[in-house]
């Protein structure tokens, strides 16, 4: 697989969602949410969670460079997020399923015309911890 869109996961959702596909300025997104230890000192109970969006409609060149990837949050803690993350992922669910549902006027400069770009959230990816935790 040399790009996310060789997948059986991209595949399959372009077979259920056509019109969603066929507008090739659709967005597809992964989210990436990881916790780290913004001091580098394992003995210290600070933590940060970022929350990275990876538009994956680039070439598979450009699509995982670092000035691709979107930090929709950074969220600090002195102690692990735990359960609670739900809480700081509201509002960025809210606009997930705005720009699925309705989707958002934006003007497409090549074409010198306004559409409605949607958004999908094909997939996340989280650390090994995010397995263990009970929902």
């Amino acid at each position: 697989m040399r790009h996310p869109r060789d997948s059986e996961a991209w595949k399959s959702f372009d077979l259920l969602h056509p019109e969603f596909a066929n507008d090739p300025r659709n967005v597809q997104l992964g989210l990436v949410v990881n916790d780290f230890n913004p001091y580098g000192n394992m003995s210290t109970n600070h933590s940060i969670r970022p929350v990275v969006l990876i538009p994956y409609n680039r070439p598979p060149w450009e699509c995982m460079k670092q000035t691709s990837f979107i930090l929709s949050m950074i969220i600090p803690r002195k102690q692990m997020v735990g359960n609670d993350i739900d809480v700081y992922l509201e509002p960025l669910i809210s606009e997930l399923k705005e720009l699925w549902f309705d989707g958002v006027q934006t003007f497409d400069y090549s074409k010198k015309e306004i559409f409605t770009l949607r958004a999908a959230l094909l997939w996340t990816i989280n650390q090994f911890q995010a397995l263990s935790k009970p929902v």
